[in-house]
């Protein structure tokens, strides 16, 4: 049985009118060792069993492969396959999924030089059932010991921004490589003095809903693809706290904890931390994704979950926040779980496949996406699965199978 949690966020303080949309807004990929070519790299695992679900449709070189995968892209996405094929002690081979088809094939192959690609790779956003793509690169680079591959988004977003009376340029960076740009690690470039050299001490920032330029402080509304951007005078703030509610003594504890709070203007607010706190705006605001890691109580690896409004429920509960207000706002709540025939099928006649979709809610109606075990949330595949049986009314067997994740 999975371990369970209770906890809760809570927030003080609320909102503004439609978020304003930018015109001009362009993606720039860089050359290499041009400035804002990528933000750091991030490491990430590699292992040596393939995902269960991958085929590969190709004849590889070497003698030893290790996979990883990486969500670019809304929580609900389809992850996308590395593979690095050991060709020799020096050669390296890199496949990459990147039409997301889950099938390893030739034309996969990127080509690199010294330990590192670039690549085209689009950001699959889900919005209902449907999913748009947004072109962008990334960059892949394997350690000197060939145990270790890290990634970043290439390249940033480049448009203008007005700030106080003045229209000021902005260069925006997907800091975390999720494809989107309102969490902690993105980078927010400024060029405040209007000489174009983009300092590092005093133009750049991490994302944040209210950031302090020179001796005011802004509201920065933007949504997550990165398509807006407005930095409004702050006139009205709240704290943001991350708080367990209802929790057992002994229950095992939350390693980390993010929320993507939404606002009815598309305003993405970001969290992060099993204890984190924040100042956002005044508004409404509802969760939009959710992702939970939870301490093995029999000391294994962390259980890991991710829940999102891709496929969640279609009425949202939105929580106002008033100025110098608070709500504590449950991002669980109430597990709801869900199980019936997919494709709206009531009747099967022997012989014939039917499609079973379970699904498990939280309070608020987001759906789960992921469950996993281990510590990169990026990358886990395998890991906990349901085991669904169809019977009869009688209870006698009729079939079973299991189900897994994307």
């Amino acid at each position: 049985m999975l371990p369970l949690i209770v906890f809760g966020l809570v927030l003080t303080g609320a909102s503004g009118d439609t978020l304003p949309v930018n015109e001009g807004w362009q993606y720039v990929n860089p050359e290499a060792g041009e400035l804002h070519e990528h933000p750091p790299l991030r490491a990430i695992a590699l292992a040596g069993e393939r995902p269960e679900d991958l085929k590969e449709k190709v004849k590889y070189r070497g003698t030893q492969r290790r996979y990883a995968q990486v969500r670019y892209g809304s929580p609900g996405s389809i992850r996308v396959v590395v593979v690095v094929d050991q060709v020799s002690a020096t050669e390296v081979n890199l496949y990459v999924d990147a039409n997301r088809n889950r099938i390893i094939e030739e034309n996969d192959r990127t080509d690199g030089q010294d330990r590192t690609w670039r690549l085209p790779l689009d950001v699959a956003i889900v919005d209902g059932d449907k999913t748009r793509f947004e072109q962008r690169n990334v960059i892949f680079r394997l350690g000197a010991t060939g145990r270790t591959l890290s990634y970043a988004a290439a390249g940033y977003l480049d448009g203008k921004v007005t700030i106080g009376k003045r229209e000021v340029a902005v260069r925006r960076q997907d800091g975390d490589g999720n494809g989107f740009f309102t969490d902690a690690q993105d980078r927010l470039w400024f060029d405040l003095n209007n000489d174009g050299q983009w300092d590092a001490a005093s133009e750049q920032f991490l994302f944040s809903p209210i950031l302090a330029i020179g001796d005011t402080r802004y509201v920065v509304r933007s949504d997550e693809a990165g398509s807006k951007l407005a930095m409004e005078k702050l006139e009205g703030t709240g704290r943001v706290h991350v708080a367990m509610l209802g929790r057992e003594a002994d229950a095992s504890p939350v390693l980390e904890l993010t929320a993507t709070l939404v606002g009815r203007d598309g305003t993405a607010v970001g969290l992060r931390g099993a204890e984190a706190e924040a100042t956002v705006p005044v508004g409404e605001y509802r969760i939009s994704t959710l992702t939970v890691s939870i301490a093995d109580p029999g000391g294994g690896q962390p259980w890991n979950y991710v829940f999102s409004d891709n496929g969640g429920k279609a009425e949202h509960q939105w929580y106002k926040i008033e100025r110098e207000g608070s709500v504590v706002i449950d991002p669980i709540g109430k597990i709801e779980l869900l199980t019936g025939l997919g494709d709206n099928a009531t009747t099967c006649r022997a012989g014939e496949s039917i499609s079973v979709q379970p699904r498990l809610y939280t309070g608020d109606g987001l759906l789960i996406n992921t469950s996993y075990r281990g510590i990169q949330q990026a990358i886990g595949y395998g890991g906990p699965s349901a085991r669904i049986a169809l019977v009869t009314t009688d209870g006698t067997p009729i079939g079973e199978t299991q189900s897994g994740f994307a």
